[in-house]
């Protein structure tokens, strides 16, 4: 695009060291979040279950909105030519009385349409050392509606890299992880690495280097991770891998060596991240998969095209 019990020490942001770090608050009767921390993993870096504001807005100590059709001085409609304008109003993004985070596109008058997109704030950053793994995981399930009214909604979780904040014309060099993409009703899903240059470039842009999985997405639940593993860094970035993971099967893996740019491949692997949530309407991606324009006449908004979040975790084995 562009649950079991933790300690609150596995539950700190980078510079867990730090006594009371940036969006943490130490308190003994406040409630921890509870998550399970991923087989092969010792430490959870972030998590959010959206269980404490029930019927509100996400943690503003995790969560800000990005707003508008544009990052302030950003290449207009976000950079990829979707229609939708970004809100914080609840209509479109709330949380719901089963402690999940719902994104709802709404389609307004004169074929105008809302939705909503979040990102991690900087305090949450993460990156994986040399040497380990890192590993960011989320629990969705995407609307019910039917591919005929989902045309043009283009559902989002992906990490980028903290170096596009205030260098909003970075892309692709900040390197890019679609962790699930999904576009107008398709029964499948696209998990794609985007980096270097564009057009061309080591990640072949604007495509990127990915891969499409079937999978019926439409009103069930599923889980979505990417693993950077850079357990071989000894032996050079080009033993480096990232794995890309459904339901904890994996669907692909690419290498340092696939990339065979090592700049292009320390941003994807080694750089700070941010992660981010939306839901886009129309846009180059789907109106390319698609072979016209959208969204159509047909397409509808509502909680049937929504996007409801389970969870957030970001875990790491250091």
């Amino acid at each position: 695009m562009l649950r079991r019990l933790v300690t609150l020490s596995l539950l700190l942001p980078l510079g867990w060291g730090r006594p009371n770090a940036p969006g943490v608050t130490v308190n003994a009767d406040a409630r921890v979040s509870v998550a399970a921390v991923s087989d092969g993993f010792s430490r959870c870096l972030f998590y959010d279950d959206f269980s404490r504001a029930k019927g509100k807005f996400p943690d503003p100590s995790k969560w800000k909105y990005d707003l508008g059709t544009s990052y302030p001085g950003g290449p207009k409609h976000w950079g990829t030519w979707e229609i939708e304008t970004y809100t914080d109003d609840p209509q479109n993004l709330y949380i719901t009385h089963d402690d999940t985070l719902r994104i709802v596109p709404v389609r307004g008058p004169n074929d105008t349409w809302t939705s909503a997109r979040i990102e991690t704030t900087p305090e949450w950053d993460t990156a994986c050392e040399p040497g380990h793994r890192l590993r960011v995981e989320a629990k969705i399930k995407l609307g019910h509606n039917s591919k005929q009214h989902k045309l043009g909604l283009w559902y989002a979780f992906w990490a980028l890299g903290s170096a596009f904040r205030g260098h909003y014309w970075s892309w692709p060099s900040v390197g890019e992880i679609d962790i699930l993409e999904s576009i107008n009703g398709e029964p499948q899903i696209w998990q794609t690495a985007h980096c270097g240059s564009n057009p061309g470039g080591p990640c072949n842009e604007s495509d990127g280097l990915g891969n499409v999985t079937a999978t019926d997405v439409r009103g069930v639940w599923h889980t979505y991770a990417w693993e950077m593993n850079r357990q071989a860094s000894h032996l050079g970035w080009q033993h480096e891998h990232m794995t890309w993971f459904l339901d904890g099967r994996p669907t692909w893996s690419l290498f340092g060596r696939d990339v065979g740019d090592e700049d292009a491949w320390e941003a994807m692997s080694a750089g700070s991240k941010m992660i981010l949530l939306n839901v886009a309407v129309g846009g180059g991606f789907p109106d390319g998969v698609a072979g016209f324009k959208t969204p159509t006449n047909e397409t509808r908004g509502g909680n049937g095209a929504g996007m409801e979040v389970d969870y957030v975790a970001v875990y790491s084995d250091v």
